[in-house]
């Protein structure tokens, strides 16, 4: 597979490249650097969530949800105030998690598709470094070959057989893909299924307490490092919780945002909103049962960040909570994600690591899901492959260059296709989505601190100005016309394109190259410039 040795980083006003290894130009002199006692391999805990929009955190100025572990992490480590999911739907968003590469370099383009064996990942790369590796959840990287019971797995819908499909995870309590929240189940190493009596998340997270404290015994010389990706279905559809969590939330006395139910110009509210008279009462209920998952979340968060206390082991861990995207949850009068909203693309980013990040840092600089690999690879001092895109932003947790504020994000929706049921179908005729042909289509971008701004295949689409518009209720493309674009967001994005080998094409150009049985790219050469 063609890949590059780094993408650059866009930046707005500045726009060169900056390849990795790249000295940052500011540096201090005053950061104490971790001495010889702490140069230990640290541990890593991940947890990844599905479909949780960066606005449901208290942290993030959300007075309504209840998330009071979320909120110390963030009082203890790094807040990420504009991570956005660059392909926002769960395959594409997780392979670049998973990568640090884009889509068009791991060649996993919608959903269901298939990431190959032989791109680097996190769990290869920790376990050639002596980590034990562990992954707990969901996965949905195998591809269309294992969503059903198919040859290429047993007839066991979503198991996965150990090997190479595992990309470097050892241990292994998963499902492929699976939003049954109450008694559930998952695989080891087996065909067999392993039943999951209750809430989902409550019984995985129990088997990441075990995996820790198994792992955390002996001396800290003798003890071998761990990463552990806990990877949570909720709070994707269907929105569900726990009773105590959901009676938490009352629907009716919830503030909604200002931009719901506001459907841009010439567009429908999404079908799942139901009819009109029905749309607000349907949008409180799910926005109560959405409140209530990240609550019962977030008490599962609490309980593997007293667990590392109770170890020992909280000060040489590092934790990272983030999501593969977000839900638009009713905002623009739209329902789930793929649209570069900010309720679709902007994501919880928080981690923490006492060793080298002061607590309470606020990152202002806009952050793409492939950068966070190489970012923990920098601060957990294991060295990077060569072919990852993403950046290592370590020095600016660790204080020894500047927050980049200028720095663009990018945006993608590779083609209006989804992959269900073994064949291809556009996502704007997918029930529940909304939308005449076209609204939902293939589309580039830049998501800055102060803009969004986005193509589709005809030219600019949508422009928005984040601090004075900050619910996207003004696209000033349509107000003003296509001149409204500050020029610096066009560069920022020709940069991207060319930065990524994206050629822009049609949904049929995509489509032509993928495997339908299994998810497959058929011919990645062919995917870029």
């Amino acid at each position: 597979m063609q890949t590059r040795t780094s993408c650059s980083i866009v930046r707005i006003g500045q726009l060169r490249a900056a390849p990795r290894g790249w000295e940052w130009a500011s540096v201090s002199q005053t950061v104490k650097r971790p001495g010889p006692e702490n140069r230990r391999s640290p541990n890593l805990v991940f947890v990844l969530v599905d479909q949780m929009r960066y606005m449901a955190m208290g942290c993030a100025g959300n007075g309504q949800v209840r998330t009071p572990n979320l909120d110390r992490l963030a009082a203890e480590g790094a807040l990420f105030r504009h991570a956005v999911s660059n392909a926002p739907v769960c395959t594409p968003a997780r392979a670049c998690l998973l990568t640090g590469q884009y889509p068009l370099t791991h060649t996993v383009l919608t959903n269901n598709s298939m990431l190959p064996e032989n791109v680097p990942s996190l769990g290869r790369i920790l376990r050639e470094h002596g980590y034990a590796t562990g992954h707990i959840g969901k996965w949905h990287l195998a591809g269309e070959a294992f969503i059903d019971r198919t040859r290429f797995n047993r007839r066991r819908s979503g198991w996965i057989p150990p090997g190479a499909m595992r990309h470097g995870f050892d241990y292994w309590a998963t499902h492929h893909c699976s939003h049954a929240y109450w008694n559930a189940t998952y695989y080891r190493d087996a065909p067999e299924p392993v039943r999951i009596e209750g809430w989902e998340p409550d019984a995985q997270t129990r088997l990441a307490i075990e995996f820790i404290r198994d792992h955390a015994g002996g001396g800290p010389e003798q003890r071998k490092p761990f990463a552990l990706v806990v990877s949570w279905g909720p709070p994707h559809t269907p929105f569900t919780a726990p009773p105590e969590f959901r009676s938490l939330y009352d629907p009716g006395r919830l503030e909604l945002r200002p931009n719901i139910l506001e459907p841009p110009p010439g567009f429908p509210p999404a079908p799942a909103l139901g009819a009109a008279e029905e749309r607000e009462k349907t949008l409180r209920d799910r926005t109560a049962w959405y409140y209530a998952a990240i609550s019962s979340l977030d008490r599962n968060l609490g309980r593997l960040l007293d667990v590392l206390d109770a170890e020992g082991i909280g000060d040489d861990t590092l934790v990272v909570f983030t999501a593969d995207h977000g839900e638009l949850l009713g905002s623009h009068a739209q329902m789930y994600k793929c649209q570069p909203w900010d309720e679709s693309v902007r994501v919880p980013l928080l981690v923490r690591f006492p060793r080298c990040i002061r607590p309470g840092m606020r990152i202002e600089a806009p952050v793409n899901l492939p950068d966070i690999l190489p970012t923990l690879l920098g601060l957990m001092n294991v060295p990077a492959p060569a072919d990852l895109e993403g950046e290592d932003l370590a020095p600016i947790l660790r204080a020894e260059a500047p927050d980049p504020k200028d720095r663009a994000a990018f945006l993608l929706w590779v083609c209006s296709a989804v992959t269900w049921g073994k064949k291809w179908s556009a996502i704007d005729d997918f029930p529940g989505h909304g939308g005449p042909k076209g609204f939902i289509r293939p589309y580039r971008g830049v998501r800055t601190r102060t803009h969004t701004y986005i193509r589709d295949r005809r030219g600019p689409w949508l422009l928005f100005d984040n601090e004075r518009d900050p619910y996207q209720m003004r696209n000033l493309i349509a107000e003003r016309g296509a001149g409204a674009v500050p020029p610096e967001l066009d560069t920022a994005l020709d940069q991207w394109l060319e930065a990524t080998g994206d050629r822009f094409e049609d949904t049929a150009y995509y489509v032509e190259r993928i495997d339908l049985e299994t998810g497959r790219c058929l011919y990645p050469e062919q995917l870029r410039l």
